[in-house]
């Protein structure tokens, strides 16, 4: 082979690198944002299951809505990392005035407790 038939290769090896390159700031990109990832989808898994028992069973005080979130989890598709709930109090303090807040759910007190209610 001579010199220029060698020249002939030099794109597809440009080419190859740039998408190596590409790959790899995608992935550095992911690994950096993936704890803020992680907790916008655990709570938008809490807000659903919150919403879905609420529309089920009607008022709920907040002990019953921790049964509701104590299991969640959240995974990021092609990761091997994950967040739980460990403290179900923990997070429905920050869930709860979120929902209320957005108008998803009501905060009423009845019979001297408080109670979460569904909003249509």
């Amino acid at each position: 082979m001579t010199y220029f038939e060698y020249l002939s290769y030099v794109p597809y090896v440009l080419l190859f690198a740039l998408a190596t390159a590409l790959i790899y700031a995608w992935g550095l990109w992911r690994a950096r944002n993936q704890a803020h990832d992680l907790n916008s989808m655990l709570s938008a898994k809490g807000v659903s299951h919150v919403r879905k028992a609420l529309k089920k069973n009607g008022a709920m005080t907040r002990k019953e809505l921790e049964k509701v979130v104590s299991g969640l989890s959240a995974r990021q598709p092609f990761s091997r990392n994950g967040i739980a709930v460990q403290d179900p109090k923990k997070f429905l303090d920050s869930l709860l005035p979120y929902m209320v807040k957005q108008k998803l759910i009501e905060e009423r007190t009845e019979d001297k407790k408080v109670v979460y209610v569904y909003r249509k």
